[in-house]
């Protein structure tokens, strides 16, 4: 078994937390292992153990729940290739949004077991260039790295700032019921994400009717999670301080474009593991039951879903 050894305050909230114990293990991937085998959808399918202890930690050990999540998350590969295909960070679509620096988990954490904190700017794209969709990839292709490499955000979870500023209707009118379900079904039913707060700051015009669409897709634990700040910060230092924060935040710990640039270079140094996670999915036609997934049996029909109208 090559898994990175947890610190010593990480392992304590891992064994109180989320019900790892470090004698099980490797027995718990042995068995997601065996069962991965059985799966003939899934024969394409070859993660290190890094990567399953990282779903089976977003699962609290719950050998059940992790196959849940593992078959989820390979299915939507399969079946929106918008946010899980051509993931080549030196593809120039990728590029130009790597650039931007739309999503950057933080340098530091605030305790030696604390949740790792990220930023999500919505704002700083050309909504004429890009849409939504294309952030949400590179933001989950970050994610996948955090997955393999950061044992905070496996183990005590992930805070999210959304910075709504200079977000306006054209952006806001790409928000669709459609794309907001497929976005909360890969958090809420495939990532191994434990996400324990979510701060939103400088809310738009428009705001309300984006929110009430993404809250009605969201199950009564995460809707609690989401704290709407708008431009008062104040709150949000509670839980994510300012010495851990760039200085555009109000923060001391560097700047925007420093981080940009760090998570630039980190996405580029795993072109040949996404490269190769191109071919990890399911295979609808070779499921055991004979019946395929497709986009409608998981999300409804997309085009009874009207586009958002904007006041």
């Amino acid at each position: 078994m090559t898994v990175r050894q947890l610190s010593g305050a990480l392992a304590k909230k891992a064994e109180k937390e989320i019900n790892e114990k470090p004698q099980r293990v490797a027995s718990d991937i042995a068995a997601i292992r065996e069962w991965l085998k059985k799966q003939s959808h899934l024969e394409l399918v070859q993660p290190t153990d890094q990567w399953l202890i990282a779903f089976l930690r977003g699962s609290k050990f719950s050998l059940e729940r992790c196959k849940e999540k593992m078959e989820m998350y390979y299915t939507l590969k399969t079946i929106v290739p918008e946010f899980f295909a051509d993931k080549d960070p030196c593809g120039a679509r990728i590029q130009e949004i790597l650039k931007l620096g739309v999503f950057l988990p933080l340098k530091n954490c605030p305790k030696e077991d604390a949740p790792r904190s990220c930023i999500m700017r919505l704002g700083i794209f050309d909504p004429s260039k890009y849409h939504l969709s294309d952030l949400i990839k590179v933001a989950f292709m970050v994610t996948e790295i955090l997955m393999l490499e950061d044992d905070n955000f496996t183990v005590a979870g992930e805070e999210v700032v959304v910075d709504l500023k200079d977000v306006g209707i054209t952006v806001l009118s790409q928000w669709t019921p459609a794309l907001a379900k497929k976005i909360i079904s890969c958090f809420e039913k495939a990532l191994p994400v434990r996400m324990k707060i979510n701060h939103i700051l400088n809310t738009p015009v428009g705001f309300e009717t984006a929110y009430t669409i993404f809250k009605s897709f969201l199950g009564e634990k995460l809707k609690k999670r989401i704290k709407v700040h708008n431009k008062n910060y104040s709150d949000m230092y509670k839980t994510i301080p300012k010495n851990i924060l760039p200085v555009e935040y109000g923060g001391t710990d560097g700047g925007l474009q420093e981080l940009t640039d760090h998570w630039k270079a980190k996405v580029e140094s795993y072109r040949d593991w996404f490269l190769q996670q191109e071919e990890a999915r399911s295979d609808e036609s070779k499921r055991s039951d004979g019946i395929p997934k497709n986009s409608a049996t998981l999300f409804g029909i997309e085009g009874s879903f009207r586009k958002l109208e904007v006041d």
